[in-house]
């Protein structure tokens, strides 16, 4: 079989594809929060909460929609790039069959909840996302296709586009619940334009297969999918449902101007294992010696970037939250809580990675709601102590009490954690980034393989 992907670790085109794949993402995450900051500041806290509240309960649902089967499919096709009408076929099936299951659920489920009647509406318009989700599972074939310069063009259009309409209802201060409506038509219209590249790639849709035996087989194998998303899910926004309950909307909608820029944060980290998963799973299956020195390398920059993302909050984060509003100054120690954990929760979420590779999903399972548990009692106790604070604090010292507990019996993991900062180590890494500055390559992999 042609090879999709170039090899990591030669570092061939890394930097120009990495390059346009990082782009895409960071214009998609600064539109995001440039709109976030503009309805902070032209709508009242109450409905910034409101609107707070109906994004994290779509996020938990999306979660467990295996939303994560990406993990599953990337793989296979990167492997098996041959097989993917099958594997794409029986996704789709899953995806769309439990997204839908889910809006019939949530539907059922407001009608008998007792909560505002707007945020009802707030929370069904945003949820319509989960019914066009599914087919945006063609995004996968791009990827592993190596087509990141059209990735960017694509979301760059989608988030150009949409963000107008965004603005207008800001600006003019017209019914959030459009909003929440043309976030729908958003993720719409970028399910529909990959859908196009799909088609234009040379693939036909009648040639895909929706095979019930292989679906199922598929489902066996990413059984725990939900549940390990869920449990991500729940571990990051928890601290933001329970300042909800313990302290009100408005105090939530305060704490999620200083969670949301870290979510980000620990989302280019999220993007860029998921960028390097497909590869890393070759070289851990033929290399182990080199799986391990990239995986140290990568431990390594991750502690780099929590300490310039720390100084950056400690400098300026009073400019950031002053973006929101004069008002929201108050959360500045629990934004540099926040802060100061990022390395710690990048490594972590580098060593989740490593597990999803070995398939060790038990494992993922069992930090998660550890993670969960020791969460949920740190925050009841510390919210009440210390407020928003105390629940940036609960959320730093959380995952890495679990993280610990998890790998106690495991000391290897650790030594392989403090033997990153070596300087036979660095050395290494500064090697590396030499290598990958001075190598010139494509940015995009030309490659088409039709059907």
């Amino acid at each position: 079989m042609r090879k999709i992907y170039n090899k990591l670790e030669n570092f061939n085109s890394f930097v120009p594809n990495f390059s346009y794949f990082f782009s895409s993402n960071v214009i998609s995450y600064f539109f995001s929060f440039f709109v976030i900051v503009l309805f902070a500041r032209n709508y009242s806290p109450d409905l910034f909460g409101k609107f707070t509240i109906a994004q994290t309960i779509f996020f938990i649902i999306y979660s467990i929609s295996f939303s994560n089967i990406h993990y599953y499919l990337n793989k296979s096709l990167s492997i098996n790039f041959e097989k993917r009408r099958r594997e794409i076929g029986s996704c789709f099936l899953i995806t769309f069959y439990s997204s839908t299951l889910l809006y019939i659920l949530l539907c059922i489920f407001l009608v008998f909840l007792n909560i505002d009647q707007d945020l009802k509406y707030l929370i069904l318009i945003l949820n319509l996302i989960l019914l066009s989700e599914p087919f945006s599972i063609f995004y996968s074939e791009l990827f592993v296709r190596g087509q990141f310069k059209k990735i960017f063009q694509i979301k760059f259009t989608q988030n150009f586009i949409f963000l107008i309409f965004k603005l207008y209802i800001i600006f003019n201060q017209i019914d959030v619940l459009y909003l929440a409506i043309v976030y729908f038509f958003e993720n719409l219209f970028f399910s529909l334009i990959v859908i196009y590249y799909y088609k234009k790639n040379g693939n036909k849709f009648q040639n895909l297969i929706f095979s019930k035996t292989h679906t199922l087989k598929i489902i066996k194998t990413i059984i725990l999918f939900p549940l390990l998303a869920f449990a991500f899910l729940i571990s990051m926004r928890i601290d933001l449902l329970m300042i909800s309950s313990l302290l009100g909307v408005e105090q939530a909608g305060f704490y999620s101007a200083t969670s949301r820029i870290i979510t980000i944060v620990l989302l280019f980290g999220t993007h860029f294992f998921q960028f390097i998963y497909p590869n890393m799973n070759r070289i851990s299956s033929n290399n182990k010696e080199k799986f391990n020195l990239i995986y140290q390398n990568l431990i390594f920059l991750s502690i780099i970037v929590g300490i310039f993302v720390y100084l950056l909050s400690f400098f300026f984060g009073n400019m950031y939250l002053s973006l929101f509003g004069e008002n929201f100054k108050v959360v500045l120690n629990s934004l540099k809580i926040l802060s100061l954990n990022v390395g710690a929760a990048l490594l972590i979420n580098l060593w989740v990675h490593k597990q999803y590779i070995y398939s060790k999903y038990n494992q993922i399972l069992l930090f998660q709601f550890s993670t969960i548990i020791i969460n949920i009692l740190l925050n009841y106790y510390l919210i009440n102590m210390l407020g928003v604070n105390g629940a940036a604090l609960a959320t730093a010292l959380s995952a890495i009490i679990a993280f610990t507990l998890i790998n106690i019996a495991q000391p290897k993991e650790f030594y392989t954690i403090f033997s990153s900062f070596s300087l036979i180590r660095q050395k290494q890494i500064a090697n590396a980034i030499l290598k990958v500055i001075f190598v010139k390559a494509n940015p995009e992999n030309k490659e088409k393989i039709n059907d």
